[in-house]
């Protein structure tokens, strides 16, 4: 039996890492490969997913706790419950009763909008039940030939994007690339971006669900909120250019285990790691981990005991859960993400004393004018 612990009278059961059951979004995008790839219990296999959002506290669309006493609560109800105990001390005190990431699988087995999303003041300045958006993606599986438009073109200037939108050019204003498994592309808000067929990502974002597109393509979507979302997306891009659209990770060696720094911004952390032996962390009370395995399973063991991992079933653990130890079957791959405490802490330090130089450090932030590990390290 799990023990209690007590917070102003109120009985709470002992924090455990929690699995959920997604929420699962049905855009006409979508395919059957979440499913296929890891024979997700909780994905129908007889229509087409476009998204399983995993890890979710969005408004509406949260996920459900499925394992221990708080099966049945979303994950908003706990981090109303717990607090800080669940989301960490700084978290708690930085965003309160906000959880402040949102973690998905999408399938996209057709090509979606062109799209912008907003960042934290433009989607409050225009009155948004949602926050601002930045995400990142990390690219599992890419059919041959499948491709993502992100980024400005060359040149491009917000006339230029008004005058290829009104003559129904729609995705010419981006840059059109490639994709490959293990390919990583961080999106801030403003970033102009769509994604095409055969990419099947996982993405890490912001807790926000703020988006306007230039061009909803067939979905069915009203005249008036077509062209309120022209003007949305003109005024919260942010057209830039001069770095690369993909972010090649830095491999450290840890063991026979291989940890992978993706990419890093103010809002979240993104790593992969590749374990071969088991993989400890003392636990940090500032901050909880979201864990998310893509291939391979193992055991996850704390102090009070232990849960099954396996590929395509997303893990949360809690700031206050002491501290806890990965061991995989073989091998076991996961994605890694957690919001910064400071990223000089988090990224900078333990990158420079493996002797990783600064450039290449500041390539996992991004682009020059929203890349916030430059804006620490390149003196002004």
């Amino acid at each position: 039996m799990l023990k209690k612990l007590m917070r102003k009278g109120e009985e709470l059961t002992m924090l455990y890492p929690l699995k959920f059951k997604p929420h699962l979004r049905f855009y006409p995008f979508g395919g059957y490969k979440i499913a296929q790839m890891f024979n997700k219990e909780d994905i129908p296999k007889d229509r087409p997913v476009a998204e399983s959002w995993e890890i979710s506290a969005c408004p509406g669309s949260e996920g459900i706790i499925k394992n221990g006493p708080l099966a049945g609560l979303n994950l908003q109800e706990a981090v109303d419950k717990l607090q800080a105990d669940l989301v960490g001390e700084v978290i708690w005190e930085r965003y309160g009763n906000y959880f402040p990431l949102l973690i998905k699988f999408l399938d996209a087995a057709k090509v979606l909008p062109p799209q912008v999303h907003p960042d934290d003041e433009y989607a409050a300045k225009v009155g948004l039940p949602y926050r601002g958006k930045t995400e990142a993606w990390y690219i599992l599986q890419a059919d041959p030939g499948a491709e993502v438009w992100c980024g400005s073109k060359p040149g491009l200037t917000l006339e230029e994007f008004r005058r290829l939108i009104e003559q129904g050019d729609t995705f010419a204003p981006m840059k059109k690339l490639k994709t490959k498994a293990g390919d990583v592309y961080f999106v801030p808000a403003g970033h102009l971006h769509a994604i095409g067929a055969g990419n099947f990502i996982v993405e890490v974002q912001q807790n926000s669900d703020a988006i306007f597109a230039w061009d909803w393509l067939d979905w069915e979507i009203d005249e008036e909120r077509r062209k309120s979302d022209i003007e949305h997306s003109l005024a919260a891009a942010v057209i830039q250019e001069g770095d690369p659209e993909d972010i090649p990770p830095i491999k450290l060696e840890r063991g026979k285990n291989l940890q992978e720094y993706l990419c890093a911004c103010r809002y979240f952390t993104m790593e992969r790691l590749v374990l071969h032996e088991p993989w400890t962390e003392i636990g940090d009370p500032r901050r909880f981990t979201a864990l998310i395995p893509v291939a391979g399973q193992g055991q996850l063991r704390y102090k009070d005991g232990i849960e099954k991992v396996k590929a395509g079933e997303s893990i949360l653990i809690p700031a206050k859960m002491d501290s806890w130890t990965v061991e995989p079957e073989a091998e076991l791959v996961l994605i890694r993400a957690m919001v910064p405490v400071d990223l000089r802490e988090d990224v900078i330090q333990p990158l420079r004393e493996a002797g990783v130089d600064d450039e290449r450090i500041i390539s996992l932030g991004g682009y020059v004018i929203q890349n916030d590990l430059r804006m620490l390290l390149v003196p002004k």
